[in-house]
């Protein structure tokens, strides 16, 4: 054997011995979540539901949050999470059983329709605000963005106030407000950012 061919062959063995003793975590896997208190903190003070807002960033972070950046990202990605959610149940609420054609006489089926269209602009305005926020922190399209996704679950909330109160209608708005919490969570966390950068 060639001293290149004997080297291969050892850093091989290293490298076999070496994950046996060191398995690669997957993130998810790992159930020890780091998050700093302090950034929290930081993140959640001036939140009108500062506890809402410690929660979310505690259960939904895997691995740390170092900084606001980071802090926003999961704020963000967790109402985006929310209202693809709310988007789904809407569309599946809206369908009836055995694939019948959607009726859109009815009261209830005015409000769920009108909310419906408020989630497919709430889903697009989300993802624009984290594009956005990938981009730097002196991009007002965040703000806008959180701000405009806010004003339209809005929107859906009159047009359930203004509808026929069924159970779905009620589920509905229930999943619309904590949507509604969720953005105005991820817009407080976002000026907390903007302002330190």
């Amino acid at each position: 054997m060639g001293p290149s061919t004997c080297f291969f062959v050892f850093f091989s063995l290293f490298l076999g011995a070496y994950a046996r003793l060191h398995p690669v975590m997957h993130p998810i896997e790992n159930e020890t979540r780091t998050v700093s208190p302090d950034v929290i903190a930081k993140a959640c003070e001036p939140s009108m539901e500062k506890a809402f807002c410690i929660s979310v960033l505690k259960t939904q972070s895997i691995g740390d949050i170092k900084n606001m950046k980071q802090a926003t990202f999961v704020a963000l990605q967790t109402a985006s999470r929310e209202a693809v959610a709310t988007a789904e149940f809407i569309k599946i609420t809206r369908q009836k059983e055995e694939e019948k054609d959607v009726v859109e006489d009815t009261i209830e089926e005015e409000t769920l329709a009108d909310c419906s269209q408020s989630y497919s602009s709430i889903v697009d305005m989300l993802a624009d605000a984290t594009s956005a926020l990938l981009t730097g922190p002196d991009q007002l399209d965040v703000r806008v963005q959180i701000l405009a996704a806010m004003t339209t679950a809005e929107t859906c909330g009159k047009s359930i106030s203004a509808g026929k109160k069924t159970r779905q209608v009620k589920e509905v708005a229930k999943k619309n407000e904590n949507v509604r919490k969720l953005c105005s969570n991820a817009l407080s966390i976002y000026n907390v950012y903007a302002k330190g950068n």
